[in-house]
């Protein structure tokens, strides 16, 4: 089966500080969170069917973060470097790799943890023509039909459909594999292609400020059955409950 697996490079965000009113974003680049969800998901596939997986990313192509996803079970990776770009702009650059690669089955994770929109899966398929199924627990696929939970809290739906298509996995799918050290050495020898993609965003990013709560620093004291009428109390005046 020949897959396609978008990821992101994306700033940790276990590691972003607020400074000067400011996010701090210079700090180590990882695989967006979903995204090695997404590709755990293809290596199960290709261990399963066969074939080839080719690692497309848009952005920041970080060279490190790249061979964690090669170290996993990628084959190779189209690494396209742009400037910000929105999220139409990133599914225009991965749908042009995605039509010269012809591919059966393209995943993605749910979501990114820097941008948070979800939108990229289903703009490729728009692009790119085929059926989408978003948020996906559990995937089978039997010769050219994918059968899918999707996870709608608190429903689950379970839909098919037939392939070429998109799937967007949840966090729920899989655990992503820890690349052995024999798997981190030969991913320097698999194939990394660099090109570059210019392109007008729809919608531009003028700021990105931190959101701050101020804490209203209320103590209340007491034995139990004095302290929760208080409680509610307040919360009542706060419009909580």
């Amino acid at each position: 089966m020949n897959l396609v697996v978008g990821f992101k490079v994306v700033p940790d965000e276990t590691l972003i500080r607020v400074s000067g009113g400011k996010l701090d974003l210079n700090v180590a680049t990882k695989i967006s969170t979903y995204d090695k969800n997404a590709i755990e998901e293809a290596v199960r596939i290709k261990e399963a069917t066969g074939g080839k997986i080719t690692g497309v990313t848009v952005g920041n192509t970080d060279r490190k973060v790249i061979r964690e996803a090669l170290s996993m079970g990628v084959d190779e990776v189209v690494a396209v470097s742009a400037q910000y770009t929105d999220v139409l702009g990133t599914a225009t650059a991965v749908t042009e790799e995605v039509r010269s690669l012809n591919p059966d089955l393209v995943l993605f994770g749910e979501t990114t943890t820097d941008g948070s929109t979800s939108g990229l899966g289903p703009m490729v398929a728009e692009l790119w023509g085929v059926p989408v199924v978003t948020f996906v627990r559990s995937l089978k696929v039997e010769g050219k039909t994918v059968r899918a939970e999707r996870s709608l809290t608190p429903v689950i739906e379970v839909v098919e459909t037939e392939l070429p298509a998109v799937i967007t996995v949840t966090g729920e799918i899989n655990t992503p594999r820890i690349p052995t050290l024999r798997q981190i050495m030969e991913s320097s020898k698999k194939p990394v292609r660099s090109k570059e993609f210019r392109g007008t965003p729809v919608a531009s990013l003028d700021s990105v400020e931190p959101y701050t709560v101020q804490r209203k620093r209320v103590v209340m004291e007491g034995k139990l059955e004095e302290v929760v009428p208080k409680l509610i109390e307040a919360l009542r005046k706060e419009g909580v409950i």
